[in-house]
C-alpha cells in the first residue's frame, strides 16, 4: 500500500513525503532526520545513510517474510503493526491503561549506557526477530534519533488516520458523540464531562501531589508573579537562589 501511494520506491526505501508538515519545509534538517529515523538510517554524520548498528544481528532483509506474533500482530524489516487490541466504550480502566501506555517516555534510562569511543549503546526491551539485543549509536546520532520524536510544536502528540482522521466521511458514526469537543459523558450519566485540574492529572500519572502541604493541609495559590525582577526579589526573599544552575 505504501508503494502504492508512493510513499516507498519500489526497493521499499522512503522517498520524499508530499504531505510533509510545513515544520519540515522550514526546518531541512529536521525533516531529513525524521526521514531517516522511519527508515531506520542515519542522516548525518560519518554513518549517513547507513542503518542503525545492531548487536546481535542485522536490521533484516528486503525479501523477509512477515513474522506473525500473533492475531492481526505482524513484524518485517524492523516495522511492527498491532491492529488486534479494541477497548469498549464503557471499558474506563481499559482506556486508562492505553492512555498511559501511548504517553509513556521513549525508554528508560536503565537501558542506556555510554561506551567507549563516546558511543551510547541502547538495551531492547525485547530482542528483534533477528536476535538484535541492543543498538548502538555515537552521541550525535543518539541527539538526532531523540529529536525525531520530539513533536512539532502545537501539533497533537496523537495523530489520527483512516476513519478516525478529522477529515473522514466516516468519523462522525464512530466516535461517541461528534458535538462534543471537550470532556466526555455518556447516556444516564448527569454528572456531565469531567476536567480535572492539571494538580489532580500529575498526582495520578506520577504519584505526586504538589498542591499537598507537610503540614497535611493543602497548598492554596495566592498569586502569580511574571516579571522577572519581582520573580529574582522574590527568590532572595525566601533564600533561595535566584539564579538557574549551569547547564552541562
Amino acid at each position: 500500500m505504501l508503494k502504492k501511494k508512493s510513499f516507498l520506491d519500489q526497493y521499499g526505501e522512503m522517498v520524499e513525503n508530499p504531505l510533509k508538515d510545513s515544520l519540515f519545509e522550514e526546518s531541512e534538517s529536521i525533516h531529513l532526520a525524521t526521514q531517516a529515523s522511519l527508515s531506520g538510517r542515519i542522516a548525518f554524520g560519518p554513518y549517513a545513510g547507513q542503518r542503525v548498528r545492531r548487536l546481535g544481528g542485522g536490521f533484516g532483509y528486503d525479501e523477509e517474510i512477515p513474522f506473525a506474533k500473533g492475531r492481526l500482530c505482524y513484524t518485517q524489516n524492523g516495522f511492527s503493526i498491532h491492529a488486534a487490541r479494541s477497548i469498549n466504550s464503557l471499558d474506563r480502566k481499559g482506556l486508562e491503561q492505553l492512555i498511559t501506555y501511548i504517553a509513556r517516555g521513549p525508554f528508560s534510562n536503565d537501558r542506556l549506557t555510554l561506551v567507549e569511543n563516546r558511543q551510547v549503546k541502547v538495551a531492547l526491551k525485547r530482542p528483534f526477530s533477528d536476535g538484535s539485543t541492543h543498538l548502538l549509536m555515537t552521541y550525535s546520532e543518539f541527539m538526532e534519533k531523540l529529536a525525531c520524536l520530539i513533536p512539532p510544536p502545537k501539533s497533537h502528540l496523537v495523530r489520527w488516520s483512516g476513519s478516525f482522521a478529522p477529515g473522514s466521511k466516516y468519523r462522525r458514526k464512530i466516535i461517541l458523540n461528534p458535538s462534543n469537543k471537550k470532556g466526555f459523558s455518556f447516556e444516564n450519566d448527569d454528572r456531565g464531562p469531567r476536567n480535572y485540574s492539571w494538580a489532580k492529572l500529575l498526582a495520578r500519572v506520577f504519584g505526586v501531589d504538589v498542591l499537598s502541604c507537610p503540614c497535611g493541609g493543602a497548598f492554596s495559590p495566592k498569586g502569580a508573579l511574571k516579571d522577572p525582577l519581582e520573580i529574582d526579589r522574590y527568590l532572595r526573599h525566601v533564600g533561595l537562589e535566584d539564579r538557574p544552575p549551569a547547564a552541562f
